[in-house]
């Protein structure tokens, strides 16, 4: 059986905006908690793995754990401060 998409008029339009709205705080909370050189060093490590963890070494793969650590908890931060 196929699904069918929501009409345009029956999608909730100003929710859709709001949780958007509070995903991109906590994402942009996140990215400004790095450094500029961790910030590269995550897009890197994000293209050299190309989506598979078994990409990177062990080291890079804990680099990217901890830098990713770090800015959900910052995400998390905005999230309460909201």
């Amino acid at each position: 059986m196929k699904r069918r998409l929501p009409a345009a008029r029956d999608v909730p339009w100003d929710e859709l905006r709001k949780g958007a709205s509070t995903i991109y705080r906590m994402l942009q909370a996140g990215w400004d908690e790095l450094t500029p050189a961790e910030r590269d060093d995550v897009r890197r490590l994000v293209a050299k793995s190309r989506g598979l963890p078994r990409n990177l070494t062990r080291d890079e793969t804990k680099r990217l754990g901890r830098l990713a650590g770090r800015a959900a908890a910052a995400a998390g931060r905005a999230r309460r401060r909201r």
